[in-house]
Protein backbone atom coordinates (compact mmCIF):
# COMPACT_ATOMS: atom_id res chain seq x y z
CA UNK A 1 0.00 0.00 0.00
CA UNK A 2 1.45 3.36 -0.98
CA UNK A 3 2.15 5.78 1.84
CA UNK A 4 3.35 8.95 0.17
CA UNK A 5 2.76 12.50 1.35
CA UNK A 6 3.66 15.64 -0.59
CA UNK A 7 5.09 18.90 0.68
CA UNK A 8 5.62 22.01 -1.46
CA UNK A 9 7.98 24.77 -0.38
CA UNK A 10 9.34 27.73 -2.39
CA UNK A 11 8.72 25.93 -5.70
CA UNK A 12 10.26 22.68 -4.44
CA UNK A 13 8.24 19.47 -4.36
CA UNK A 14 9.04 16.83 -1.76
CA UNK A 15 7.50 13.36 -1.66
CA UNK A 16 8.01 11.46 1.58
CA UNK A 17 6.86 8.49 3.61
CA UNK A 18 5.16 9.88 6.75
CA UNK A 19 5.50 6.50 8.48
CA UNK A 20 9.26 7.03 8.44
CA UNK A 21 9.41 10.84 8.57
CA UNK A 22 6.26 12.38 10.05
CA UNK A 23 7.40 15.77 8.75
CA UNK A 24 10.15 17.05 6.48
CA UNK A 25 11.80 20.32 5.48
CA UNK A 26 14.09 21.16 2.53
CA UNK A 27 17.01 21.32 4.98
CA UNK A 28 16.75 17.53 5.30
CA UNK A 29 18.44 17.26 1.88
CA UNK A 30 21.28 19.63 2.85
CA UNK A 31 24.53 17.80 3.59
CA UNK A 32 25.85 20.74 5.57
CA UNK A 33 22.78 20.59 7.80
CA UNK A 34 23.42 16.90 8.53
CA UNK A 35 27.12 17.59 9.02
CA UNK A 36 26.34 20.39 11.48
CA UNK A 37 24.16 18.02 13.51
CA UNK A 38 26.72 15.20 13.42
CA UNK A 39 24.51 12.94 11.33
CA UNK A 40 26.85 12.11 8.42
CA UNK A 41 28.25 8.58 8.54
CA UNK A 42 30.38 8.33 5.39
CA UNK A 43 29.35 7.33 1.91
CA UNK A 44 29.78 5.13 -1.13
CA UNK A 45 30.60 5.85 -4.75
CA UNK A 46 28.53 4.62 -7.66
CA UNK A 47 27.09 6.45 -10.63
CA UNK A 48 26.89 9.35 -8.18
CA UNK A 49 27.79 9.57 -4.51
CA UNK A 50 25.58 8.19 -1.76
CA UNK A 51 25.87 9.79 1.67
CA UNK A 52 25.11 7.69 4.74
CA UNK A 53 23.26 9.56 7.46
CA UNK A 54 21.84 8.63 10.83
CA UNK A 55 18.65 10.56 11.54
CA UNK A 56 16.47 9.96 14.60
CA UNK A 57 17.80 6.42 15.09
CA UNK A 58 17.35 5.57 11.41
CA UNK A 59 20.14 4.65 9.00
CA UNK A 60 19.46 6.37 5.69
CA UNK A 61 21.13 6.98 2.33
CA UNK A 62 20.96 10.44 0.77
CA UNK A 63 21.79 10.58 -2.93
CA UNK A 64 21.87 13.86 -4.83
CA UNK A 65 21.40 13.15 -8.54
CA UNK A 66 24.62 13.84 -10.43
CA UNK A 67 25.61 13.66 -14.06
CA UNK A 68 28.61 11.57 -15.07
CA UNK A 69 31.06 11.62 -17.95
CA UNK A 70 32.23 14.71 -19.79
CA UNK A 71 28.93 16.54 -19.50
CA UNK A 72 29.12 16.15 -15.73
CA UNK A 73 32.26 18.27 -15.64
CA UNK A 74 30.35 21.15 -17.21
CA UNK A 75 26.88 20.51 -15.78
CA UNK A 76 27.11 18.33 -12.68
CA UNK A 77 23.51 18.28 -11.45
CA UNK A 78 21.00 20.03 -13.73
CA UNK A 79 18.41 18.14 -15.79
CA UNK A 80 15.88 19.37 -18.35
CA UNK A 81 12.66 20.33 -16.62
CA UNK A 82 9.64 18.35 -17.85
CA UNK A 83 7.49 18.44 -14.73
CA UNK A 84 7.93 17.26 -11.15
CA UNK A 85 6.66 13.72 -11.71
CA UNK A 86 8.95 13.29 -14.71
CA UNK A 87 11.99 14.01 -12.52
CA UNK A 88 14.60 11.33 -11.88
CA UNK A 89 13.92 11.49 -8.13
CA UNK A 90 10.17 10.91 -8.36
CA UNK A 91 10.55 8.19 -10.98
CA UNK A 92 12.95 6.19 -8.82
CA UNK A 93 10.97 6.84 -5.64
CA UNK A 94 7.72 5.58 -7.19
CA UNK A 95 9.41 2.56 -8.81
CA UNK A 96 10.92 1.53 -5.47
CA UNK A 97 7.49 1.84 -3.85
CA UNK A 98 5.94 -0.33 -6.55
CA UNK A 99 8.70 -2.97 -6.28
CA UNK A 100 8.29 -3.18 -2.50
CA UNK A 101 4.56 -3.75 -2.98
CA UNK A 102 5.55 -6.70 -5.17
CA UNK A 103 7.99 -8.12 -2.60
CA UNK A 104 11.23 -7.30 -4.37
CA UNK A 105 14.19 -6.93 -1.98
CA UNK A 106 14.98 -3.25 -2.58
CA UNK A 107 15.54 -0.30 -0.19
CA UNK A 108 12.46 1.45 1.13
CA UNK A 109 12.14 4.97 -0.33
CA UNK A 110 11.95 7.64 2.35
CA UNK A 111 11.91 10.97 0.50
CA UNK A 112 12.50 12.53 -2.92
CA UNK A 113 12.95 16.18 -3.83
CA UNK A 114 12.48 18.17 -7.02
CA UNK A 115 14.01 21.67 -7.18
CA UNK A 116 13.17 23.74 -10.30
CA UNK A 117 16.00 25.96 -11.57
CA UNK A 118 14.89 27.97 -14.60
CA UNK A 119 14.37 25.52 -17.46
CA UNK A 120 16.10 22.80 -15.45
CA UNK A 121 15.85 21.06 -12.09
CA UNK A 122 17.96 19.42 -9.41
CA UNK A 123 16.87 16.31 -7.51
CA UNK A 124 17.66 14.17 -4.46
CA UNK A 125 16.54 10.81 -3.14
CA UNK A 126 16.61 9.31 0.35
CA UNK A 127 16.21 5.60 1.01
CA UNK A 128 16.64 3.36 4.01
CA UNK A 129 20.09 1.81 4.30
CA UNK A 130 20.17 -2.00 4.14
CA UNK A 131 21.60 -3.09 7.53
CA UNK A 132 24.94 -4.92 7.57
CA UNK A 133 25.11 -5.10 3.79
CA UNK A 134 27.99 -4.87 1.34
CA UNK A 135 28.34 -4.87 -2.46
CA UNK A 136 28.83 -8.27 -4.06
CA UNK A 137 32.09 -7.03 -5.62
CA UNK A 138 33.61 -6.21 -2.22
CA UNK A 139 32.63 -9.55 -0.70
CA UNK A 140 34.19 -11.46 -3.60
CA UNK A 141 37.54 -9.84 -2.83
CA UNK A 142 37.54 -11.63 0.52
CA UNK A 143 35.85 -14.98 0.08
CA UNK A 144 34.27 -17.53 -2.20
CA UNK A 145 30.50 -17.73 -2.18
CA UNK A 146 28.70 -21.08 -2.13
CA UNK A 147 26.53 -22.17 -5.04
CA UNK A 148 23.41 -21.56 -2.95
CA UNK A 149 24.19 -17.83 -2.68
CA UNK A 150 24.87 -17.51 -6.41
CA UNK A 151 21.56 -19.26 -7.03
CA UNK A 152 19.78 -16.80 -4.71
CA UNK A 153 21.28 -13.90 -6.66
CA UNK A 154 19.99 -15.41 -9.88
CA UNK A 155 16.55 -16.00 -8.36
CA UNK A 156 16.20 -12.39 -7.19
CA UNK A 157 17.21 -11.07 -10.62
CA UNK A 158 14.65 -13.40 -12.21
CA UNK A 159 12.01 -12.13 -9.78
CA UNK A 160 12.79 -8.57 -10.88
CA UNK A 161 12.70 -9.52 -14.56
CA UNK A 162 9.44 -11.44 -14.18
CA UNK A 163 7.86 -8.25 -12.86
CA UNK A 164 9.16 -6.48 -15.97
CA UNK A 165 11.69 -4.24 -14.22
CA UNK A 166 14.69 -3.32 -16.32
CA UNK A 167 17.69 -2.35 -14.19
CA UNK A 168 19.67 0.00 -16.43
CA UNK A 169 22.89 -0.49 -14.44
CA UNK A 170 22.77 -4.07 -13.19
CA UNK A 171 26.30 -4.72 -11.98
CA UNK A 172 28.16 -6.39 -9.12
CA UNK A 173 28.12 -3.20 -7.05
CA UNK A 174 24.36 -2.73 -7.24
CA UNK A 175 23.79 -6.17 -5.74
CA UNK A 176 24.17 -6.24 -1.95
CA UNK A 177 24.46 -9.17 0.44
CA UNK A 178 23.63 -8.68 4.11
CA UNK A 179 25.01 -10.54 7.13
CA UNK A 180 22.54 -13.39 6.54
CA UNK A 181 23.49 -13.62 2.85
CA UNK A 182 20.16 -12.21 1.75
CA UNK A 183 20.24 -10.53 -1.65
CA UNK A 184 19.25 -6.90 -2.21
CA UNK A 185 19.12 -4.78 -5.36
CA UNK A 186 19.88 -1.04 -5.29
CA UNK A 187 20.32 2.05 -7.50
CA UNK A 188 17.27 2.21 -9.74
CA UNK A 189 18.02 5.58 -11.33
CA UNK A 190 16.86 5.59 -14.98
CA UNK A 191 15.26 2.16 -14.52
CA UNK A 192 11.80 1.32 -15.74
CA UNK A 193 9.09 -1.28 -16.18
CA UNK A 194 9.00 -2.94 -19.60
CA UNK A 195 6.58 -5.32 -21.26
CA UNK A 196 8.67 -7.21 -23.82
CA UNK A 197 11.37 -9.74 -22.91
CA UNK A 198 14.22 -9.07 -25.34
CA UNK A 199 16.08 -6.81 -22.92
CA UNK A 200 16.50 -9.48 -20.23
CA UNK A 201 19.39 -11.27 -21.94
CA UNK A 202 21.26 -7.99 -22.38
CA UNK A 203 20.58 -7.11 -18.75
CA UNK A 204 22.18 -10.36 -17.59
CA UNK A 205 25.09 -9.87 -19.98
CA UNK A 206 25.72 -6.46 -18.42
CA UNK A 207 26.01 -8.07 -15.00
CA UNK A 208 28.42 -10.69 -16.27
CA UNK A 209 30.59 -8.03 -17.93
CA UNK A 210 30.78 -6.17 -14.65
CA UNK A 211 32.03 -9.30 -12.87
CA UNK A 212 34.59 -9.99 -15.60
CA UNK A 213 35.74 -6.37 -15.42
CA UNK A 214 36.09 -6.57 -11.65
CA UNK A 215 38.33 -9.58 -12.12
CA UNK A 216 40.72 -7.51 -14.26
CA UNK A 217 41.00 -5.04 -11.36
CA UNK A 218 41.23 -7.73 -8.69
CA UNK A 219 43.04 -10.78 -10.13
CA UNK A 220 42.42 -12.73 -6.88
CA UNK A 221 38.69 -12.11 -6.99
CA UNK A 222 36.67 -15.18 -6.02
CA UNK A 223 34.81 -15.26 -9.31
CA UNK A 224 34.91 -17.86 -12.08
CA UNK A 225 32.75 -19.11 -14.91
CA UNK A 226 31.21 -21.87 -12.80
CA UNK A 227 29.74 -19.18 -10.50
CA UNK A 228 27.87 -17.73 -13.45
CA UNK A 229 26.40 -21.15 -14.19
CA UNK A 230 25.26 -21.36 -10.54
CA UNK A 231 23.67 -17.92 -10.82
CA UNK A 232 21.89 -18.85 -14.02
CA UNK A 233 20.65 -22.10 -12.47
CA UNK A 234 18.96 -20.02 -9.78
CA UNK A 235 17.58 -17.64 -12.40
CA UNK A 236 16.06 -20.46 -14.45
CA UNK A 237 14.71 -22.30 -11.40
CA UNK A 238 12.88 -19.17 -10.25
Amino acid sequence: MKTTAVKKSDGQVIWFNPQVLPQIEPSFFDLNWHRKHGQLRGGATGRGFAHFIRFEERELVLRPFRRGGLIGKINPDLYLRLGAKASRAYQEYSLLEWMLEHDLPVPRPVAARYVPVGLCYRADLVTERIPDSRPLADILVEKELPATVWAKIGAVICQMHTLGVHHSDLNCRNILLDADMRVWLIDFDKCSRREKDGWKVQNLARLKRSLDKELTKQPLLFWQESNWLELMAGYKAE
